[in-house]
């Protein structure tokens, strides 16, 4: 039995990560930044512990005593952010957190990423060995360029200074648990009926729980100093917006909306959402990744991992009811 940090316990993928490690009777430190969002931690046998993530010793007391730490609280960059100060905010973070986490000295440190540091290869799906380069391309969406940096920095305290580091990158998460309704934004969108349009691009989606075993599995024999692609099915979107609409029981969405317009789209989306301070409807990142396509091969985690493999029904089903019962729908 292990002892388990969780940074960011009452986001999607670390509520996920904290039901794994307690389904294995491993004993688990959540640490969290707001009480918001405690809700999705509610019934749970675990220990509660609010972190100032920014303080030069903010995480001194969460760490003690940890084998295991799994950072699923990572910098989000403000699409209203400058780039070069976005970069500089990601790196100084992780940077920051490391420092403290390698003075603790943990058996392991799971880090969590993206798929979104993983570049689209047009003859094949992505594999880990495809990982953005650095400096990252201009061109770039924000969200991609910062964190490959982190990722960057993360990978120099592993190889300079020994740090234990396993990296995670999940594609699309679907399930329940979705406080902040960030990845289940487009399952909030097409079973409400409100984007009646589709764009004529593909994905990759996972169901967040195996997230959750993902992490934990690699926290128990993933290599040190990998990637794991955690993945589960590519997929149009178009298709994936009729599974979502015949879960919710509403019509799917009839047009295809061309590149141009689904960009001018996002545009304003993200305007009203600035005005209004609400989340976008429509935001530019996922505008950019479904424009280019991005098909994954999560086969290295499926070999060392066994990673599992829910199918996205059952993902988008659980997402639905977790949405209904909490008033999002």
């Amino acid at each position: 039995m292990a002892h388990a940090l969780v940074l960011g316990a009452t986001g999607h993928i670390g509520a996920h990560v904290v039901r794994a490690l307690l389904a294995e009777g491993h004993e688990v430190r959540a640490a969290y930044r707001r009480e918001r969002y405690l809700s999705v931690l509610e019934g749970l046998s675990l220990e509660r512990l609010r972190v100032d993530f920014e303080a030069p010793d903010g995480l001194r007391a969460a760490l003690e005593g940890c084998d295991w730490v799994f950072h699923a609280a990572g910098y989000y960059p403000p699409c209203t952010e400058r780039r070069e100060r976005a970069i500089a905010l990601g790196v100084e973070s992780t940077r920051r957190l490391l420092s403290q986490i390698r003075r603790a000295n943990p058996q392991r440190l799971l880090f969590t990423s993206s798929a979104a540091t993983i570049r689209r290869v047009e003859s094949r799906p992505s594999t880990e060995e495809d990982a953005q380069p650095w400096p990252s391309n201009e061109g770039q969406p924000l969200y991609t360029t910062v964190k490959v940096a982190m990722e960057r920095e993360v990978l120099r305290a592993h190889r300079e200074e020994g740090l234990p580091v396993v990296i995670l990158n999940p594609s699309v998460c679907l399930g329940e648990y979705d406080a902040h309704a960030f990845s289940g934004r487009a399952i909030l969108a097409f079973a409400k009926h409100r984007l009646p349009f589709y764009l004529g691009h593909g994905f990759n989606a996972v169901y967040t729980g195996d997230v959750g075993v993902g992490h934990v599995r690699a926290a128990q024999q993933g290599r040190l100093g990998e990637r794991y692609l955690l993945t589960c099915r590519n997929i149009q979107v178009k298709a994936f917006a009729e599974l979502v609409a015949r879960a919710a029981g509403v019509p799917p969405p009839r047009w295809q909306l061309p590149d141009a317009a689904a960009s001018l789209a996002a545009g304003v989306s993200e305007v009203v959402a600035w005005v209004t301070r609400r989340p976008p409807l429509l935001p530019r990142q996922v505008v950019h990744t479904a424009r280019r396509g991005q098909y994954l091969d999560g086969g290295k985690a499926l070999r060392e991992l066994s990673l599992p493999q829910t199918p996205l029904e059952e993902a988008i089903a659980r997402a639905l009811a977790w949405f209904r019962q909490h008033h999002y729908l």
